[in-house]
């Protein structure tokens, strides 16, 4: 098994040539390890360059910028593949961009429509970025966040399909639009903390609100309904009975991902799993139905998939046996099935 990946600030510093020596040995072990890394590297390229794109698009000449890069990554001497990361756009660790930044390159555009920017993080990976109106963002493992430059001049809206955190800035003038999977749900706010779990693999979007206030509309069936949430609420919305469930928890324990954490407190064994597979991109097989009416506590940080494993075979008396990657045809993502007994 391959130790986790470095922090995404090493991984920055080392493609920028600013990497102390134990920070470049850090990276090149890691590098060493799997050819995926590799890809992984290169994928720093796009996002560091997607995340000056709005400044340059304003310059309307985002050569010199490139140019530098590329300049300073030769100076460096570093591995030539970064080069040609380079050439197709800059970084950060473990994401995706993807960009139809186009129209901003003509010399005599006016008033060109908004270009839409997708950020995607790897499976297994957690990233965090900032957007162009200060809010900060954090995304979950396979999650994607798109939204436009400019922002409309009404609002900040943006769409999430599978796991976010939001620390918005305030704006009262302009409310910060969270579309997730497709209009299914909307959350409206100003300025606030928040996390956003609606993977589409998923029957269920969770909303769980850590300070100031968000209100959520929720689309069934042609009928729009409207909830005002608190600090401290998670909303469950289910979305095969339409039935909304709002619960006050700790949020600490909802958002404990962001800092590579898991919390667990007496949750059902469902529930555990679904975190778990998210969290590591693996997907689990549950042989013993009996399985799924136990319940577990426990708090892991950074802690190996294989570790968790055990502690629950110790805890909960569950065997477990790892079976080969398979590979999902349909979107190229391979995973580990688990199966527990």
């Amino acid at each position: 098994m391959t130790k986790d990946s470095p922090e995404g600030t090493i991984l920055l510093a080392y493609i920028k040539g600013l990497a102390s020596e134990d920070e470049k040995s850090i990276v090149e072990d890691w590098l060493k390890e799997d050819e995926e890394h590799e890809k992984e590297l290169l994928q720093i390229a796009r996002i560091y360059h997607a995340r000056h794109t709005y400044e340059r698009i304003m310059a309307r000449n985002p050569l010199p910028a490139l140019t530098n890069v590329r300049r300073t990554i030769r100076k460096k001497k570093q591995n030539i593949w970064i080069g040609r990361a380079i050439t197709s756009a800059a970084c950060i660790a473990g994401v995706i961009i993807l960009s139809t930044i186009l129209s901003y390159q003509k010399e005599n555009a006016i008033d060109a429509a908004p270009q839409l920017i997708t950020v995607k993080s790897n499976s297994g990976m957690r990233i965090n970025f900032t957007l162009p109106d200060g809010t900060e963002v954090y995304l979950n493992s396979g999650s994607t966040l798109s939204y436009p430059i400019p922002y409309d001049k009404n609002e900040r809206r943006v769409s999430l399909t599978g796991e976010g955190f939001f620390n918005v800035t305030h704006n009262e003038k302009q409310p910060f639009m969270v579309n997730v999977l497709n209009n299914k749900l909307n959350v409206h706010v100003l300025g606030t903390k928040f996390n956003i779990q609606a993977y589409e693999e998923d029957s269920i979007i969770q909303t769980t609100l850590l300070s100031g206030s968000i209100n959520l509309s929720i689309n069934n069936n042609g009928r729009t309904q409207h909830i005002q949430m608190q600090p401290s609420d998670k909303a469950v919305y289910d979305l095969s009975t339409g039935r909304m469930q709002i619960n006050k928890v700790n949020p600490l324990y909802e958002t404990a991902w962001i800092e590579s954490k898991l919390i667990f407190k007496d949750t059902p064994i469902p529930d555990v799993l679904k975190r778990l597979s998210h969290f590591y991109n693996v997907k689990f097989e549950v042989v013993n139905p009996v399985i799924n009416s136990y319940r577990f506590t426990g708090t892991f940080q950074n802690r190996q998939l294989s570790q968790i494993l055990d502690y629950l075979k110790i805890s909960s008396n569950i065997d477990f046996k790892t079976n080969q990657t398979t590979e999902d045809d349909s979107n190229g993502i391979k995973h580990t099935v688990i199966t527990l007994l």
